[in-house]
Protein backbone atom coordinates (compact mmCIF):
# COMPACT_ATOMS: atom_id res chain seq x y z
CA UNK A 1 0.00 0.00 0.00
CA UNK A 2 1.45 3.32 -1.03
CA UNK A 3 2.05 6.02 1.55
CA UNK A 4 -0.75 8.56 1.38
CA UNK A 5 -0.23 12.25 2.12
CA UNK A 6 -2.42 14.43 4.29
CA UNK A 7 -3.69 16.16 1.14
CA UNK A 8 -4.78 12.76 -0.20
CA UNK A 9 -6.54 12.02 3.09
CA UNK A 10 -8.28 15.40 2.97
CA UNK A 11 -9.54 14.61 -0.53
CA UNK A 12 -10.65 11.15 0.61
CA UNK A 13 -12.63 12.71 3.46
CA UNK A 14 -14.38 15.04 1.02
CA UNK A 15 -15.18 12.11 -1.28
CA UNK A 16 -16.54 10.13 1.69
CA UNK A 17 -18.79 13.00 2.76
CA UNK A 18 -20.06 13.35 -0.80
CA UNK A 19 -20.81 9.62 -0.83
CA UNK A 20 -22.80 10.04 2.39
CA UNK A 21 -24.80 12.85 0.77
CA UNK A 22 -25.56 10.67 -2.26
CA UNK A 23 -26.83 7.97 0.13
CA UNK A 24 -29.26 10.51 1.62
CA UNK A 25 -27.66 10.89 5.04
CA UNK A 26 -29.16 13.84 6.89
CA UNK A 27 -27.30 17.19 6.66
CA UNK A 28 -26.95 17.15 10.46
CA UNK A 29 -25.14 13.80 10.39
CA UNK A 30 -22.85 14.92 7.56
CA UNK A 31 -21.93 18.10 9.44
CA UNK A 32 -21.18 16.06 12.56
CA UNK A 33 -18.98 13.64 10.60
CA UNK A 34 -17.22 16.58 8.92
CA UNK A 35 -16.33 18.09 12.32
CA UNK A 36 -14.87 14.85 13.69
CA UNK A 37 -12.97 14.08 10.49
CA UNK A 38 -11.50 17.59 10.36
CA UNK A 39 -9.83 16.91 13.72
CA UNK A 40 -8.84 13.43 12.53
CA UNK A 41 -7.01 14.88 9.50
CA UNK A 42 -5.15 17.28 11.81
CA UNK A 43 -4.21 14.33 14.03
CA UNK A 44 -3.03 12.41 10.96
CA UNK A 45 -0.94 15.38 9.83
CA UNK A 46 0.80 15.51 13.21
CA UNK A 47 1.35 11.73 13.23
CA UNK A 48 2.87 11.66 9.72
CA UNK A 49 2.05 7.99 9.18
CA UNK A 50 1.00 5.78 6.30
CA UNK A 51 -2.69 4.88 6.20
CA UNK A 52 -2.06 1.28 7.23
CA UNK A 53 -0.36 2.52 10.42
CA UNK A 54 -2.82 5.34 11.03
CA UNK A 55 -6.11 3.47 10.78
CA UNK A 56 -5.63 1.09 13.69
CA UNK A 57 -7.61 0.59 16.85
CA UNK A 58 -4.72 1.85 18.96
CA UNK A 59 -4.46 5.09 16.94
CA UNK A 60 -8.20 5.68 17.21
CA UNK A 61 -7.97 5.36 20.99
CA UNK A 62 -4.98 7.71 20.99
CA UNK A 63 -6.98 10.25 18.97
CA UNK A 64 -9.87 9.85 21.40
CA UNK A 65 -7.65 10.71 24.37
CA UNK A 66 -5.58 13.47 22.70
CA UNK A 67 -8.33 15.27 20.78
CA UNK A 68 -9.33 18.79 21.78
CA UNK A 69 -13.00 17.82 21.40
CA UNK A 70 -14.99 17.47 24.60
CA UNK A 71 -16.37 14.11 23.51
CA UNK A 72 -15.20 12.00 20.59
CA UNK A 73 -17.41 9.68 18.57
CA UNK A 74 -15.22 7.28 16.59
CA UNK A 75 -18.01 6.22 14.20
CA UNK A 76 -17.04 8.81 11.54
CA UNK A 77 -13.45 7.53 11.48
CA UNK A 78 -14.56 3.91 11.34
CA UNK A 79 -16.91 4.85 8.50
CA UNK A 80 -14.08 6.60 6.64
CA UNK A 81 -11.85 3.54 7.10
CA UNK A 82 -14.58 1.30 5.70
CA UNK A 83 -14.99 3.65 2.73
CA UNK A 84 -11.22 3.63 2.07
CA UNK A 85 -11.23 -0.15 2.28
CA UNK A 86 -14.12 -0.49 -0.18
CA UNK A 87 -12.39 1.88 -2.62
CA UNK A 88 -9.08 -0.07 -2.37
CA UNK A 89 -7.23 2.75 -0.58
CA UNK A 90 -6.84 0.76 2.65
CA UNK A 91 -5.97 -2.90 3.14
CA UNK A 92 -8.50 -3.48 5.92
CA UNK A 93 -11.08 -1.52 7.94
CA UNK A 94 -10.44 -0.72 11.58
CA UNK A 95 -11.21 -3.68 13.83
CA UNK A 96 -11.24 -3.82 17.59
CA UNK A 97 -8.84 -6.49 18.89
CA UNK A 98 -10.73 -9.58 19.97
CA UNK A 99 -10.08 -10.67 23.54
CA UNK A 100 -9.46 -14.40 23.56
CA UNK A 101 -11.68 -16.42 25.90
CA UNK A 102 -10.77 -19.70 27.62
CA UNK A 103 -10.49 -22.65 25.22
CA UNK A 104 -13.93 -24.14 25.93
CA UNK A 105 -15.70 -20.91 24.96
CA UNK A 106 -13.57 -20.43 21.85
CA UNK A 107 -14.21 -24.06 20.85
CA UNK A 108 -17.96 -23.55 21.16
CA UNK A 109 -17.90 -20.31 19.14
CA UNK A 110 -16.04 -22.11 16.35
CA UNK A 111 -18.50 -25.01 16.51
CA UNK A 112 -21.48 -22.61 16.53
CA UNK A 113 -20.26 -20.67 13.50
CA UNK A 114 -19.36 -23.80 11.53
CA UNK A 115 -22.63 -25.65 12.16
CA UNK A 116 -25.14 -22.81 12.16
CA UNK A 117 -23.75 -20.40 9.56
CA UNK A 118 -24.40 -17.36 11.75
CA UNK A 119 -23.02 -13.92 11.04
CA UNK A 120 -20.03 -12.44 12.86
CA UNK A 121 -22.30 -9.98 14.67
CA UNK A 122 -24.07 -12.88 16.39
CA UNK A 123 -20.73 -14.44 17.30
CA UNK A 124 -19.78 -11.07 18.79
CA UNK A 125 -22.91 -11.00 20.95
CA UNK A 126 -22.23 -14.52 22.20
CA UNK A 127 -18.62 -13.59 22.90
CA UNK A 128 -19.76 -10.66 25.06
CA UNK A 129 -22.12 -12.90 27.03
CA UNK A 130 -19.46 -15.57 27.56
CA UNK A 131 -16.85 -13.02 28.61
CA UNK A 132 -19.17 -11.71 31.31
CA UNK A 133 -20.13 -15.25 32.34
CA UNK A 134 -16.49 -16.22 32.74
CA UNK A 135 -15.81 -13.13 34.86
CA UNK A 136 -18.94 -13.77 36.92
CA UNK A 137 -18.12 -17.40 37.73
CA UNK A 138 -14.47 -16.78 38.74
CA UNK A 139 -13.92 -20.43 37.86
CA UNK A 140 -12.78 -22.33 34.77
CA UNK A 141 -14.35 -25.60 35.95
CA UNK A 142 -17.74 -25.66 34.21
CA UNK A 143 -18.52 -29.23 35.29
CA UNK A 144 -19.95 -27.90 38.57
CA UNK A 145 -22.11 -25.27 36.90
CA UNK A 146 -25.70 -25.16 38.18
CA UNK A 147 -28.88 -23.65 36.75
CA UNK A 148 -29.07 -21.40 39.81
CA UNK A 149 -25.72 -19.85 38.88
CA UNK A 150 -26.86 -19.35 35.29
CA UNK A 151 -30.11 -17.72 36.43
CA UNK A 152 -28.30 -15.41 38.84
CA UNK A 153 -25.84 -14.42 36.12
CA UNK A 154 -28.60 -13.67 33.63
CA UNK A 155 -30.53 -11.60 36.17
CA UNK A 156 -27.41 -9.52 36.64
CA UNK A 157 -26.34 -9.38 32.97
CA UNK A 158 -29.78 -8.70 31.47
CA UNK A 159 -30.57 -5.75 33.71
CA UNK A 160 -31.36 -2.79 31.49
CA UNK A 161 -31.66 -4.78 28.27
CA UNK A 162 -34.86 -4.97 26.22
CA UNK A 163 -36.92 -8.21 26.27
CA UNK A 164 -35.69 -9.01 22.76
CA UNK A 165 -32.02 -8.64 23.77
CA UNK A 166 -32.62 -10.70 26.91
CA UNK A 167 -34.03 -13.50 24.76
CA UNK A 168 -30.93 -13.38 22.52
CA UNK A 169 -28.66 -13.64 25.56
CA UNK A 170 -30.61 -16.65 26.85
CA UNK A 171 -30.27 -18.24 23.41
CA UNK A 172 -26.49 -17.78 23.50
CA UNK A 173 -26.27 -19.53 26.84
CA UNK A 174 -28.77 -22.22 25.91
CA UNK A 175 -26.68 -23.27 22.91
CA UNK A 176 -23.50 -23.26 25.02
CA UNK A 177 -25.10 -25.43 27.71
CA UNK A 178 -26.26 -27.93 25.10
CA UNK A 179 -22.72 -28.05 23.72
CA UNK A 180 -21.27 -28.70 27.18
CA UNK A 181 -23.67 -31.61 27.71
CA UNK A 182 -24.03 -33.26 24.29
CA UNK A 183 -20.72 -32.56 22.54
CA UNK A 184 -18.22 -32.31 25.38
CA UNK A 185 -19.82 -34.34 28.21
CA UNK A 186 -18.72 -31.69 30.69
CA UNK A 187 -22.12 -31.25 32.32
CA UNK A 188 -23.92 -34.19 33.95
CA UNK A 189 -27.33 -32.98 32.75
CA UNK A 190 -28.72 -30.73 30.04
CA UNK A 191 -29.23 -27.40 31.80
CA UNK A 192 -30.47 -25.71 28.64
CA UNK A 193 -33.96 -27.18 29.10
CA UNK A 194 -34.16 -25.43 32.49
CA UNK A 195 -33.14 -22.05 31.12
CA UNK A 196 -36.44 -20.30 30.47
CA UNK A 197 -37.61 -16.72 30.29
CA UNK A 198 -40.90 -14.84 30.60
CA UNK A 199 -43.46 -15.27 27.78
CA UNK A 200 -42.86 -13.00 24.82
CA UNK A 201 -46.34 -11.90 23.82
CA UNK A 202 -46.45 -8.69 21.81
CA UNK A 203 -44.60 -7.75 18.66
CA UNK A 204 -44.06 -4.00 18.86
CA UNK A 205 -42.67 -3.99 15.33
CA UNK A 206 -44.33 -6.69 13.20
CA UNK A 207 -42.63 -7.50 9.89
CA UNK A 208 -43.03 -4.76 7.28
CA UNK A 209 -43.89 -5.93 3.78
CA UNK A 210 -44.48 -4.15 0.50
CA UNK A 211 -47.97 -3.52 -0.88
CA UNK A 212 -48.64 -4.41 -4.55
CA UNK A 213 -48.36 -0.78 -5.66
CA UNK A 214 -44.98 -0.50 -3.91
CA UNK A 215 -43.76 -3.67 -5.62
CA UNK A 216 -44.77 -2.26 -8.99
CA UNK A 217 -43.03 1.03 -8.22
CA UNK A 218 -39.86 -0.76 -7.13
CA UNK A 219 -39.43 -2.92 -10.20
CA UNK A 220 -40.44 -0.17 -12.62
CA UNK A 221 -37.68 2.02 -11.14
CA UNK A 222 -34.85 -0.46 -11.75
CA UNK A 223 -31.95 0.71 -13.90
CA UNK A 224 -29.99 -1.66 -16.15
CA UNK A 225 -27.22 0.61 -17.40
CA UNK A 226 -24.44 0.60 -14.79
CA UNK A 227 -22.65 -2.58 -13.58
CA UNK A 228 -23.59 -1.79 -9.97
CA UNK A 229 -27.26 -1.51 -10.91
CA UNK A 230 -27.23 -4.84 -12.77
CA UNK A 231 -25.58 -6.62 -9.83
CA UNK A 232 -28.02 -5.05 -7.38
CA UNK A 233 -31.01 -6.04 -9.53
CA UNK A 234 -29.92 -9.68 -9.50
CA UNK A 235 -29.65 -9.56 -5.70
CA UNK A 236 -33.03 -7.85 -5.44
CA UNK A 237 -34.80 -10.49 -7.53
CA UNK A 238 -33.34 -13.27 -5.37
CA UNK A 239 -34.52 -11.50 -2.22
CA UNK A 240 -38.03 -10.88 -3.57
CA UNK A 241 -38.75 -14.13 -5.42
CA UNK A 242 -37.05 -16.54 -2.96
CA UNK A 243 -37.11 -14.61 0.33
CA UNK A 244 -33.34 -14.94 0.82
CA UNK A 245 -31.49 -13.14 3.58
CA UNK A 246 -28.68 -10.77 2.56
CA UNK A 247 -26.22 -13.18 4.17
CA UNK A 248 -27.55 -16.09 2.12
CA UNK A 249 -27.30 -14.08 -1.09
CA UNK A 250 -23.68 -13.16 -0.36
CA UNK A 251 -22.77 -16.85 0.10
CA UNK A 252 -24.22 -18.16 -3.17
CA UNK A 253 -21.59 -19.66 -5.47
CA UNK A 254 -21.68 -20.38 -9.18
CA UNK A 255 -21.94 -24.10 -8.52
CA UNK A 256 -25.18 -23.50 -6.61
CA UNK A 257 -27.00 -22.38 -9.76
CA UNK A 258 -28.13 -24.80 -12.49
CA UNK A 259 -29.02 -22.39 -15.28
CA UNK A 260 -30.22 -25.14 -17.65
CA UNK A 261 -32.52 -26.68 -15.01
CA UNK A 262 -33.57 -23.26 -13.67
CA UNK A 263 -32.70 -24.31 -10.12
CA UNK A 264 -30.74 -22.91 -7.22
CA UNK A 265 -29.21 -24.78 -4.30
CA UNK A 266 -29.07 -23.11 -0.89
CA UNK A 267 -26.62 -25.06 1.30
CA UNK A 268 -25.67 -22.21 3.62
CA UNK A 269 -28.92 -21.55 5.47
CA UNK A 270 -29.17 -20.31 9.03
CA UNK A 271 -30.99 -23.48 10.13
CA UNK A 272 -28.34 -25.65 8.38
CA UNK A 273 -31.06 -27.38 6.30
CA UNK A 274 -30.09 -27.20 2.63
CA UNK A 275 -32.74 -26.58 0.01
CA UNK A 276 -33.18 -26.84 -3.77
CA UNK A 277 -35.58 -24.32 -5.28
CA UNK A 278 -36.77 -23.54 -8.80
CA UNK A 279 -35.49 -20.20 -10.08
CA UNK A 280 -38.33 -17.92 -11.20
CA UNK A 281 -37.87 -16.63 -14.75
CA UNK A 282 -37.41 -13.01 -13.64
CA UNK A 283 -34.64 -13.95 -11.21
CA UNK A 284 -33.00 -16.25 -13.76
CA UNK A 285 -32.93 -13.51 -16.40
CA UNK A 286 -31.45 -11.00 -13.95
CA UNK A 287 -28.73 -13.50 -12.99
CA UNK A 288 -27.90 -14.26 -16.63
CA UNK A 289 -27.51 -10.55 -17.40
CA UNK A 290 -25.25 -10.10 -14.36
CA UNK A 291 -23.08 -13.17 -15.03
CA UNK A 292 -22.64 -12.53 -18.76
CA UNK A 293 -22.18 -8.75 -18.73
CA UNK A 294 -20.91 -7.68 -15.29
CA UNK A 295 -19.37 -10.45 -13.24
CA UNK A 296 -15.54 -10.47 -13.59
CA UNK A 297 -13.97 -13.57 -15.17
CA UNK A 298 -11.82 -14.56 -12.19
CA UNK A 299 -11.08 -17.70 -10.18
CA UNK A 300 -13.44 -16.78 -7.36
CA UNK A 301 -16.45 -19.10 -7.36
CA UNK A 302 -18.70 -16.75 -5.38
CA UNK A 303 -21.59 -15.49 -7.50
CA UNK A 304 -21.49 -11.87 -6.41
CA UNK A 305 -18.11 -10.14 -6.49
CA UNK A 306 -16.89 -6.61 -6.01
CA UNK A 307 -16.93 -4.47 -9.13
CA UNK A 308 -13.29 -3.37 -9.02
CA UNK A 309 -9.99 -5.15 -8.51
CA UNK A 310 -8.84 -6.80 -6.36
CA UNK A 311 -12.02 -8.83 -6.83
CA UNK A 312 -13.46 -10.55 -3.80
CA UNK A 313 -16.87 -11.88 -2.68
CA UNK A 314 -19.27 -9.21 -1.48
CA UNK A 315 -20.25 -9.10 2.18
CA UNK A 316 -23.79 -9.42 3.50
CA UNK A 317 -23.54 -5.72 4.39
CA UNK A 318 -22.94 -4.84 0.73
CA UNK A 319 -25.99 -6.85 -0.33
CA UNK A 320 -28.15 -5.19 2.32
CA UNK A 321 -26.84 -1.72 1.48
CA UNK A 322 -27.32 -2.10 -2.28
CA UNK A 323 -30.87 -3.41 -2.00
CA UNK A 324 -31.80 -0.74 0.55
CA UNK A 325 -30.41 1.94 -1.77
CA UNK A 326 -32.53 0.56 -4.59
CA UNK A 327 -35.63 0.68 -2.37
CA UNK A 328 -34.93 4.25 -1.31
CA UNK A 329 -34.46 5.27 -4.94
CA UNK A 330 -38.01 4.04 -5.56
CA UNK A 331 -39.28 6.12 -2.64
CA UNK A 332 -39.62 3.15 -0.26
CA UNK A 333 -38.04 3.83 3.14
CA UNK A 334 -37.40 0.22 4.11
CA UNK A 335 -34.47 -2.14 4.56
CA UNK A 336 -33.57 -5.15 2.43
CA UNK A 337 -35.39 -7.46 4.84
CA UNK A 338 -38.79 -6.08 3.80
CA UNK A 339 -38.44 -8.11 0.57
CA UNK A 340 -38.06 -11.28 2.66
CA UNK A 341 -41.15 -10.30 4.65
CA UNK A 342 -43.01 -9.62 1.41
CA UNK A 343 -42.09 -13.11 0.18
CA UNK A 344 -43.54 -14.61 3.37
CA UNK A 345 -46.78 -12.68 2.94
CA UNK A 346 -47.03 -13.79 -0.67
CA UNK A 347 -46.70 -17.42 0.44
CA UNK A 348 -49.46 -17.01 3.01
CA UNK A 349 -51.77 -15.34 0.51
CA UNK A 350 -51.11 -18.20 -1.91
CA UNK A 351 -52.38 -20.66 0.71
CA UNK A 352 -49.10 -21.99 2.17
CA UNK A 353 -49.28 -23.31 5.73
CA UNK A 354 -47.25 -21.78 8.52
CA UNK A 355 -45.03 -24.89 8.51
CA UNK A 356 -44.36 -24.57 4.78
CA UNK A 357 -43.46 -20.91 5.26
CA UNK A 358 -41.12 -21.90 8.08
CA UNK A 359 -39.22 -24.31 5.82
CA UNK A 360 -39.08 -21.90 2.89
CA UNK A 361 -37.73 -19.09 5.07
CA UNK A 362 -35.23 -21.37 6.81
CA UNK A 363 -36.42 -20.58 10.34
CA UNK A 364 -35.23 -22.60 13.33
CA UNK A 365 -38.37 -22.09 15.39
CA UNK A 366 -42.04 -21.98 14.43
CA UNK A 367 -42.43 -19.05 16.85
CA UNK A 368 -40.28 -16.94 14.52
CA UNK A 369 -42.57 -17.67 11.58
CA UNK A 370 -45.72 -16.96 13.62
CA UNK A 371 -44.86 -13.26 13.52
CA UNK A 372 -46.08 -13.24 9.93
CA UNK A 373 -49.45 -14.72 10.88
CA UNK A 374 -50.19 -11.60 12.95
CA UNK A 375 -49.53 -9.30 10.00
CA UNK A 376 -51.47 -11.56 7.62
CA UNK A 377 -54.48 -11.56 9.96
CA UNK A 378 -54.38 -7.77 10.10
CA UNK A 379 -54.19 -7.65 6.31
CA UNK A 380 -57.27 -9.86 5.98
CA UNK A 381 -59.17 -7.67 8.41
CA UNK A 382 -58.35 -4.62 6.32
CA UNK A 383 -59.52 -6.29 3.11
CA UNK A 384 -62.66 -7.83 4.63
CA UNK A 385 -63.77 -5.09 7.01
CA UNK A 386 -61.92 -2.03 5.69
CA UNK A 387 -60.06 -1.71 9.00
CA UNK A 388 -56.76 0.10 9.37
CA UNK A 389 -53.62 -1.92 9.96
Amino acid sequence: MKRQTTIDLFLSVNAYLQAMASQQYSPHTIMFYQLILKHWVAFANASNMALSDLFTYEKLKAFESESALKSVNLAPIRGLAQYLYETQQLDAPVKKPIETLPDIYEAYLTHYKDTRNVHDSMIGQCRNVFRSLHQYLHNDDLSTLTIEQVDMFLNHYNAGYSPKSQRIHRGCLRGFLQYLYYQRNILKRDLSALLTGPPFYAQSKPPRFLRPEEVDRLFSSLCWEQPGDIRCNAMLYLAYTLGLRPGEISLISLKDIAFAKKEIRLPNRKNTVGLHLPLPDEALKALVVYVTHVRPHVKHRALFLTLTAPYRPVSHGTVSHDISTCLHRAGISESAYCLRHTYAQNLLEAGASIFQVKEMLGHDRIQTTQRYIHVHTQLMRKRLFNETI
